[in-house]
């Protein structure tokens, strides 16, 4: 079995390799220090049977990660690994296709049978998540693209750039999570501000906030490109 991990601390990842033999010890693991090497890797081919992320990393973040592979269609099981069990945090990757969230406060045998039970192909989320888990499964989770009260209508890929920016991405960034150029990125970005009748990206985001386009993750944005 072919496992990415995606984690920025090299002394974690490590200790991660460890534990990860305790699995499978014909796994093999391709450790990537940054969500920027990890979709370069995923864009030359190479396969996967299951990402481990963490959440918080410099650059593009686990959720980032998660946006990149839904993207490009990669259609494999992600583990979120993180510090924070705070709930916002798991709902947002949960909203974003992960197939479990691991808070690395969890006994080492625990993140094992939680690992496996993903590989076995199941899921594996605190309890407390277990309806929300069941709800988006269904599909019956809010689109951000339904129409607001104003009528303003952006497309599907114009709200994935703004929650993307307002998750605190620059345009280069955005354009290599959802694996397009650039240009088209700021041609989404203007087109945004068109429609929301502002000039930068932070109001750009406030606005579309106040609107109930997108949800907040970090909060940040930045007016560099």
């Amino acid at each position: 079995m072919n496992i990415l991990m995606v984690e920025d601390h090299r002394l974690v990842a490590d200790a991660m390799q460890i534990m990860l033999t305790e699995i499978d010890d014909s796994i093999t693991i391709t450790a990537c220090y940054s969500t920027q090497h990890a979709l370069s890797v995923i864009d030359s081919g190479k396969r996967f049977e299951l990402v481990l992320t963490d959440l918080f990393m410099p650059g593009i973040d686990g959720i980032g990660l998660l946006v990149g592979l839904r993207n490009r269609d990669k259609q494999i099981p992600v583990v979120v690994i993180s510090g924070s069990d705070d709930d916002k945090y798991i709902r947002t990757a949960l909203e974003n296709g992960a197939s479990g969230f691991i808070p690395k406060t969890l006994p080492g045998a625990e993140m094992i049978a939680g690992i496996r039970q993903v590989i076995e192909g199941g899921r594996f989320f605190p309890e407390r998540f277990a309806a929300l888990d069941n709800q988006l499964r269904r599909g019956d989770k809010t689109s951000y693209g339904n129409q607001n009260a104003t009528g303003m209508k952006p497309g599907q890929k114009q709200l994935q750039v703004l929650q993307l920016m307002a998750d605190g991405n620059s345009n280069k960034q955005i354009s290599q999570i959802v694996g397009i150029s650039e240009a088209t990125v700021k041609y989404h970005t203007s087109q945004l501000f068109k429609l929301l009748g502002v000039k930068n990206r932070t109001s750009c985001v406030r606005e579309a906030q106040q609107r109930g386009l997108i949800q907040s993750f970090e909060g940040s944005t930045s007016e560099a490109d």
